[in-house]
C-alpha cells in the first residue's frame, strides 16, 4: 500500500459574483435578478501517493486550475478538507501551515506571465530561498546556479531578464524557482500547453529525471492525453467541476469506462488506430452557472437515460484501484 502524500476530501470552490447597486435596487422593485454563482470544484474526493503522478484531465472550464490553486493554497476552499500528509491544512499550526506551503509549490501555464519582468533571474529563484533561510544572501549566486543547472540552465544567464530568454527557457526557470525551496509535491498547471512540440518533450523529461532525483509528487493538469499518458502513473478524468473517473493510467487507456472517458479518447489520434475517423465530444460544455441537473454529462452523453437526467451518480469502484461515476455502472 503507498504511502498517501495529500488526500482532498469533498473538497468545493463557489465563486460568487455580487449585484452592484443598480442590481440591488431592481432587486427589491421586483426584477428577477440575483447573484451569480459558479461551482467551480463541486465537491471533489481524490487522494495521491507519495512520489506518484496523478494526471487531471478535463476540457478548458471543468476546474482544473481551481482544485490545483487550492492544493498549492493559493485559493480557499469555500468547503472541504485538504489533508497534507495526514494532517488538514486547517488544523495545522504556524510551523506546520508553513512547511506545507513551502513543500506544495505549484507551476503555471505561461510561463511570461508567471515570472515578474522587472527583476533578474537570480532574483526571481534565490528570494524565496533567502527569505526562508535555505542560503544567506552571500550565498545566493551559488544556490541559484545550482538550481539552474539541475533544470538545464546556463548559470551565465543568472543576470538576465524573463524576456530575454525563450519559451522553453522560461518554463525551466518556473520550475527552478519551484524548486529552490526544496518542495516535495508540486502542481503543474498546463505547464508545458504554452512550449512548441519540441519543447513539450524536453521539458516533460526534465519533469520525469527531477521526480526520480528528488522523489516528487506531481499532480500534473493538462487537457493533452498523450502527454498525460506518458508521464502519469493515475488519471483523473473532472467535467464541470465533479470528477467521473479514477484508474490507473495503462487500464484507462486501454478500457475507459465513463462515457466521458471514451469520448475524450476517441478524439487522440493512435498509430495502431489508423483510418479510423476521429469525432469530438458532442455539444458544448454547458455553462457552470446553470449546470445540468443529475449527471452534468447526460446533455452530451449517447447513453443518457431519464435517470441521468434527475439523479447525480456517485462514484463508486468499478474495479480494483478504478472508481467512475455512471448509472451504466449499476447495471439498472
Amino acid at each position: 500500500m503507498s504511502e498517501v502524500m495529500l488526500e482532498v476530501d469533498n473538497l468545493t470552490r463557489n465563486f460568487v459574483k455580487k449585484l452592484d447597486l443598480a442590481g440591488r435596487l431592481a432587486q427589491k422593485l421586483g426584477a428577477d435578478i440575483r447573484e451569480e454563482s459558479v461551482h467551480a470544484v463541486d465537491g471533489v474526493s481524490l487522494t495521491i501517493a507519495k512520489k506518484g503522478v496523478v494526471g487531471l484531465v478535463g476540457e478548458s472550464g471543468c476546474g482544473k486550475s481551481t482544485l490545483g490553486r487550492m492544493i498549492a493554497g493559493i485559493l480557499p476552499p469555500t468547503s472541504g478538507r485538504i489533508v497534507y500528509k495526514g494532517i488538514s491544512l486547517t488544523d495545522m499550526n504556524f510551523e506546520e501551515a508553513k512547511r506545507a506551503a513551502l513543500e506544495i509549490q505549484m507551476i503555471f501555464q505561461d510561463p511570461f506571465a508567471s515570472l515578474n519582468p522587472r527583476m533578474r533571474v537570480v532574483d526571481i529563484i534565490g528570494e524565496a530561498p533567502v527569505a526562508h533561510g535555505f542560503c544567506k544572501p552571500s550565498e545566493i549566486n551559488k544556490y541559484v546556479s545550482d538550481v539552474m543547472q539541475r533544470v538545464g540552465l546556463d548559470p551565465e544567464y543568472r543576470r538576465r531578464y524573463p524576456h530575454q530568454f525563450s519559451g522553453g527557457q522560461r518554463q525551466r526557470i518556473g520550475i527552478a524557482r519551484a524548486l529552490a525551496v526544496k518542495p516535495e509535491f508540486l502542481v503543474c498547471d498546463e505547464a508545458i500547453a504554452a512550449l512548441d512540440v519540441s519543447i513539450q518533450a524536453q521539458v516533460i523529461n526534465l519533469f520525469m529525471d527531477l521526480r526520480e532525483d528528488l522523489d516528487l509528487t506531481y499532480l500534473f493538469i493538462s487537457h493533452d492525453l498523450s502527454v498525460v499518458e506518458h508521464i502519469s502513473d493515475q488519471v483523473v478524468i473532472m467535467y464541470l467541476g465533479r470528477i467521473v473517473e479514477v484508474a490507473p493510467t495503462a487500464e484507462l487507456f486501454e478500457k475507459p469506462n465513463h462515457p466521458y472517458t471514451q469520448a475524450l479518447l476517441n478524439e487522440v489520434p493512435r498509430v495502431d488506430q489508423r483510418g479510423r475517423d476521429y469525432q469530438p465530444v458532442e455539444g458544448e460544455i454547458p455553462s457552470p452557472l446553470d449546470p445540468p441537473s443529475g449527471c452534468h454529462f447526460h446533455p452530451r452523453c449517447p447513453h443518457a437515460t431519464s435517470r441521468c437526467k434527475a439523479e447525480r451518480p456517485v462514484l463508486r469502484e468499478i474495479a480494483p484501484g478504478r472508481i467512475s461515476a455512471c448509472h451504466l455502472n449499476d447495471g439498472t
